[in-house]
């Protein structure tokens, strides 16, 4: 979570708000989280899930954007704003997602292969899509309400990375 909190923060397109959902970490995430001035939120009566997770999240954002990053993407520097611009540009635009690198910082070769193999599909893909990746997303807010909030989808653009 370190190195994506980095990324984010050192973002070209500075967030306008980063909210961690802690759902009953045991490893210290929520202080990580808060040294980095972000705020955390806690899941009540243990793991509930990551749907639960990014619904508590996306109920106390503020944006017109809700931006989903997994704890352990770390974000190109323009990712955000490479989705700002695509909102910005394609009002019909419902919600867009990010892709794995063409150069993948783990060094097991089942690691590699796995995150290659998402790589492509991600790149090779129709561009027009019935799914999400909760990984590295972002749905306009209004899109999300009106889908009933319940997108099985974590708040936020490391052994993957998304451009």
């Amino acid at each position: 979570m370190r190195r994506c909190l980095q990324a984010l923060v050192a973002s070209l397109r500075a967030p306008d708000e980063i909210i961690v959902v802690d759902d009953g970490s045991t490893d210290g995430s929520q202080a990580t989280a808060a040294s980095y001035g972000v705020r955390v939120l806690a899941t009540s009566a243990g793991p509930r899930g990551p749907a639960h997770a990014r619904n508590r999240g996306a109920a106390v954002a503020t944006g017109d954007v809700l931006a989903f990053i997994d704890a352990d993407v770390v974000v190109h520097a323009d990712a955000l704003a490479r989705m700002e611009s695509i909102f910005a540009a394609e009002p019909e635009v419902a919600a867009l997602f990010g892709s794995y690198d063409e150069d993948p910082p783990a060094h097991g070769l089942a690691s590699r292969y796995k995150n290659l193999q998402h790589h492509y599909v991600h790149q090779h893909g129709n561009r027009e899509a019935v799914t999400f990746w909760a990984g590295c997303g972002a749905v306009r807010r209004s899109v999300f309400l009106a889908a009933g909030a319940s997108m099985t989808a974590t708040i936020g653009p490391a052994s993957r990375t998304s451009n």
